[in-house]
């Protein structure tokens, strides 16, 4: 197996464990700084590995090929918490910008989004059932959500106020493995809800806090305590069979997590440990422990044996460039005066036709500033909305625009070039045509004027 571990430093750090020797050691695999803020979640499934942090960025890695796969940027806030769906086509992500998203694996599309998860608030925690047809999330709005992840919409909401046990940040949301119960931890108690009663099935007062929780069947989990000890709870028994085991000295049980008959644990100074559950004599064997040099703020497993005996395990995580992140929102155009730019040529009468057949097919051309002062023929015209008025055209002004100041020309908006659409052309070359029949009018009118009052002048002389 290889632990996978998010840290405060913004490292994303792999080790490997060989659990089958006679003398498990813990050694490092790989290490990866591709966050640019504190790692707050890691979720594992087959093959893939999902980072989310203070960033506002999800990270995903291949590790068939131990190469980054994607980059996710569907979030305006810190990622607080990830969760694939057992069927593995999904990943869920909640943030403090109140979303909650699920987006396919591979294709890397967002599927859904809620963009007001809870009423806003930000979102803390998401869990995903084992069925894969419901969904839990917590927020700071201190509601719990019902997700039917068929319909994609919230089935049930219970509001936690009222449960003063639980203060003002419940923690450790999690399914069991038979998705029968699920649990939620407060500042000194932790709560079993059956799904079945959709009540408390029991509630456990601690000592110290607890701080991280993992099950290991069916009807038992470990807690991992504030003053550094494990808590063995079973849901259907009473408070004097459960145990506390020592597991750190003065630190507290950062996070846990179960693989297989295995339990691995992390302090909040950086010293891992491996221990061995023995499961019927409820006690756990230590088996390897190492420091890792950093703050951890999250843990996970990755099953090694499913990529086969020939795996090679590289020593860093490759960087592949030519990643397209997803989910990235197109930027604002720069603020300005937008103008459509037409060519006025005198003699444009006679191959009109021709002109603007070739104007349809020619693709947009870039024009800067200067190039409207130089061209003192070319006329602008706003574009109005096409939807709201697209039979109004207006006429191009024949003033080109200018500048007679050195303080116009800094403070000159920016121009920007807009295709032409078909039917603005059209009515634009209309215009011109009715403008240039009548100009030919007036050129054959005003001669004809002036030889008849020629003649009339010569009549009135006889």
């Amino acid at each position: 197996m290889e632990i996978i571990v998010g840290t405060y430093e913004n490292f994303l750090l792999g080790y490997k464990v060989d659990i089958k020797v006679d003398k498990p050691s813990i050694v490092q695999s790989f290490a990866d700084r591709s966050h640019s803020g504190s790692i707050r979640c890691v979720a594992v499934k087959d093959q893939w590995i999902a980072t989310g942090a203070t960033d506002d960025r999800i990270f995903i890695y291949d590790m068939s090929t131990r190469k980054q796969a994607q980059i996710i940027l569907s979030h305006d806030g810190t990622i607080n918490s990830l969760a694939f769906t057992p069927d593995g086509t999904h990943l869920l992500s909640a943030g403090d910008d109140g979303r909650m998203i699920a987006t396919r694996l591979k294709t890397w599309f967002t599927d859904a989004t809620w963009k007001k998860a809870h009423s806003g608030s930000a979102v803390t925690h998401v869990s995903c059932h084992p069925s894969g047809k419901l969904a839990l999330s917590l927020g700071s709005d201190l509601v719990l959500r019902t997700w039917n992840l068929v319909k994609g919409r919230v089935a049930y909401k219970t509001n936690l106020k009222s449960r003063n046990t639980l203060g003002r940040q419940p923690d450790c949301l999690t399914w069991s493995p038979n998705g029968d119960y699920f649990t939620l931890s407060g500042q000194r108690v932790v709560e079993f809800w059956s799904i079945k009663t959709a009540d408390v099935a029991r509630s456990q007062k601690t000592k110290s806090k607890p701080t991280c929780l993992s099950w290991i069947s069916d009807e038992e989990c470990l807690v991992g305590l504030e003053n550094g000890k494990i808590l063995w709870l079973n849901v259907n028994k009473e408070e004097d069979n459960d145990i506390e085991i020592p597991a750190y000295m003065y630190v507290r049980v950062k996070v846990m997590q179960s693989f297989k008959n295995n339990l691995i644990t992390a302090s909040s100074f950086g010293e891992i440990k491996v221990w061995q559950i023995v499961a019927n004599k409820r006690k756990l064997k230590e088996v390897a422990k190492a420091n890792i040099g950093c703050r951890p703020t999250c843990l996970s497993v990755l099953d090694l044996e499913q990529f086969g005996a020939n795996y090679v395990i590289s020593s860093t995580i490759e960087e592949v460039k030519d990643i397209k992140p997803t989910g990235s929102k197109a930027k604002a155009p720069p603020r300005g005066v937008v103008t459509i730019e037409y060519d006025d040529d005198d003699n444009e009468d006679s191959d009109s036709n021709s002109k603007s057949d070739h104007e349809e097919e020619s693709d947009e051309e870039e024009v800067t500033e200067g190039e409207e002062e130089e061209n003192d023929n070319d006329s602008a015209a706003e574009e109005s909305d096409d939807d709201e008025n697209e039979d109004d055209v207006e006429e191009p002004s024949s003033e080109p625009a200018s500048s007679n100041s050195e303080e116009d020309e800094q403070n000159a908006e920016p121009v920007m070039r807009l295709p032409k659409s078909r039917k603005h052309k059209l009515q634009l070359m209309k215009m011109k045509s009715n403008t240039n029949k009548k100009q030919e009018m007036d050129n054959y009118v005003k001669p004809q004027q002036t030889i008849n009052k020629a003649k009339n002048k010569q009549k009135n002389k006889k």
